[in-house]
């Protein structure tokens, strides 16, 4: 038996020590796990990720230089070009040519005066589109141009200059809230279904015209591949696609008519501002009362569109949205909202001969006051007794206001109806975009928006201001050129347009017709739509609301004044006329906000405007009334 005692000790460095076999195949374990992860890297890099790599080479060796089509042109209906294009110059960057890139956009945003914030927001909406170039900063002048080549080789090596094409108004201020505006999509239009096929930087209409057929001015863009050099200037190109131009819009609107009420609105507003009245702003339709047509929209005071172009500046933004600039940017024509005064009563007409309150030959008396339920309401003058044609010659409140009592004691809301069908209390569906829709107050509106439990109830002297456009009713011009517009031919409901025709911009040819759909029939007998007619065209003779306004006027006019009053405000002058009267061609709605009587400041500034169509001897001049 041998003991462990006697056993030989082992030295400790043979205890320690792996054997050299096992050496071995620890490393070369090793070396296959290497050999291994270099295979893989390598299938990894030649196979999974070539395509990609590839692309990466070819991004850094070449450039997609965009090429922005043409919008189409906006002509008037006789071909004057009311919104053209002209040559812009425009920055841009490509983001994987910038070496220093916060450093660069700094600099660069110091120079071209966009904020870093912005250029860096414009970069992240493209950040998918490595490909190509993005424009920061459009319309630069040529000083700035000259200022950036000298430093885009050794500061800016991902910045460059380009051609863009810009809008431009050969006709200034004119229809400027008619035509509006194009600036850049932005994120939230994006994600409309309306812009599906737009992309990031895309410039689209932002309001009127140029929002309304976007579709069909929008061109289709081109661009060209260049190969660029390591300071990512462009060496050669590799491909050229062409742009194509948008195709080109025909409106309704005449430019002659569109200057002549302008001009007159600002006429009447000088004419207001002689008698003393505030006179904030003005607006007018034009209109063919055959077939809808705008020949002219005008709102005061307006702005120049150019402000637009290339992106508006903060100073100008809030120099048109300052108190006491009166909202030059809103289209007071379609969008803004106003009780109709006495130019509603040929409603009130309508509505009391259909449904029977009264007929023709009702007659009432005025003394100048009528009490109602021990509440006394004046008429503007006392007239006798009046009947329906006299009532609306002479703009009678009193008649009107026994017919709105008869409405009321009736509980009957055919006044309020015979508005809504003639196109008060919604949109008329003019092919512009901001349409107001107004108010036809009921007592199911006063029910629901009245603060006190009597504002809540409809009471008499509702129906009774309501019958001669006073209280809470809200209407726009659009709206009262449209309801005057079925008056005069015969009955017919037409939409208001101003889209006349798509033109191909090649041929020139017709591409699509932007008429509307036909006519709506409304259910008035033609005896009681030829009363209101008879009334309307002796509403134009001397002694009348106009006073001496069309004297010596060669064609026959029908019209209605209109003074509404506004609580804490001056009255605001209407007046809405057709002409010729025995074969209306033309309709003309005149508002002057706080501009005072209809009679003597808007009629005489909605013969300003007929003048331009039916040529006339001098207007005498105008006196109150």
């Amino acid at each position: 038996m041998v003991s462990f005692l006697n056993s030989k000790p082992r030295k400790n460095n043979e205890r320690k020590q792996p054997s050299i076999a096992l050496r071995a195949g620890i490393i070369g374990g090793m070396a296959v796990l290497l050999f291994a992860i270099l295979i893989f890297r390598i299938w990894f890099l030649q196979i999974l990720s070539g395509d990609e790599y590839v692309a990466m080479a070819e991004d850094n060796r070449t450039r997609f230089i965009l090429e922005e089509a043409p919008r189409g042109i906006i002509y008037d209906r006789n071909k004057v070009p009311l919104v053209e294009n002209r040559a812009g110059l425009a920055v841009t960057v490509f983001p994987p040519a910038l070496k220093e890139p916060e450093k660069e956009l700094a600099e660069l945003s110091q120079i071209i005066g966009v904020p870093v914030e912005e250029i860096n927001r414009q970069l992240e909406l493209h950040k998918e589109d490595t490909y190509r170039s993005v424009v920061v900063k459009k319309d630069i002048t040529p000083e700035m141009k000259s200022f950036l080549i000298e430093r885009i080789p050794l500061y800016f090596p991902g910045v460059d200059i380009k051609k863009f094409p810009l809008r431009d108004y050969p006709n200034g201020t004119q229809a400027a809230h008619v035509l509006g505006h194009v600036g850049q999509i932005d994120e939230t239009e994006l994600a409309e279904p309306r812009y599906e096929d737009y992309k990031a930087g895309d410039e689209i209409g932002k309001d009127g015209v140029e929002y309304q057929f976007d579709k069909y001015l929008k061109g289709i863009d081109g661009g060209r591949e260049v190969e660029v050099d390591a300071a990512g200037r462009p060496k050669s190109d590799i491909r050229n696609i062409k742009s194509q131009p948008g195709n080109n819009v025909v409106l309704t609107i005449d430019s002659n008519i569109q200057k002549a009420t302008e001009e007159a609105l600002a006429w009447g507003i000088d004419l207001a501002h002689d008698k003393k009245y505030p006179a904030t702003g003005a607006a007018a339709v034009v209109m063919n009362p055959q077939n809808g047509e705008v020949l002219a929209m005008a709102s005061l005071p307006t702005y120049d569109p150019k402000v637009w172009v290339g992106g508006m500046s903060d100073t100008a933004y809030q120099q048109l949205t300052q108190e006491g600039a009166n909202d030059p940017l809103l289209n007071r024509a379609m969008s803004g909202q106003y009780p109709p005064g006495s130019t509603f009563k040929v409603i009130t007409a309508i509505a009391g001969l259909q449904d029977g309150v009264i007929s023709q030959l009702s007659d009432f008396s005025c003394t100048g006051v009528w009490d109602v339920l021990s509440q006394p309401f004046k008429c503007w003058s006392t007239h006798g007794s009046v009947d329906l044609r006299q009532a609306i010659i002479q703009s009678c409140d009193t008649y009107f206001y026994n017919v709105g009592y008869r409405f009321y004691q009736a509980d009957s809301l055919g006044m309020q109806n015979w508005a809504r069908q003639m196109g008060l209390g919604k949109e008329t569906g003019i092919d512009l975009p901001g349409e107001a829709v107004g108010r036809i107050p009921d007592p199911e509106w006063k029910a629901r928006v009245g603060e006190t439990e009597i504002d809540r109830m409809w009471m008499p002297g509702n129906s009774i201001n309501f019958s001669i456009g006073q209280g809470d009713i809200l209407t726009t011009p659009l709206q009262m050129a449209s309801v005057y517009s079925s008056i005069a031919n015969g009955g017919r409901q037409v939409k208001p347009h101003v889209g006349l025709r798509v033109e191909d911009q090649v041929t020139g040819k017709t591409a699509a017709s932007l008429q509307p759909e036909d006519a709506m029939e409304l259910p008035v007998s033609s005896e009681n739509l030829r009363a209101i007619q008879e009334g309307l065209a002796g509403a134009t003779a001397p002694g009348t609301t106009v006073n001496d306004t069309f004297v010596g006027f060669n064609t026959p006019v029908a019209g209605k004044t209109g003074t509404a009053q506004v609580a804490g405000k001056a009255d605001y002058a209407w007046y809405v006329a057709y002409a010729p009267a025995n074969n209306p061609q033309y309709v003309v709605a005149i508002l002057i906000e706080q501009g005072g009587g209809g009679g003597s400041v808007a009629a005489p500034t909605a013969r300003k405007v007929l003048e331009a169509i039916f040529p006339q001897p001098a207007a005498p001049p105008a006196t109150d009334g």
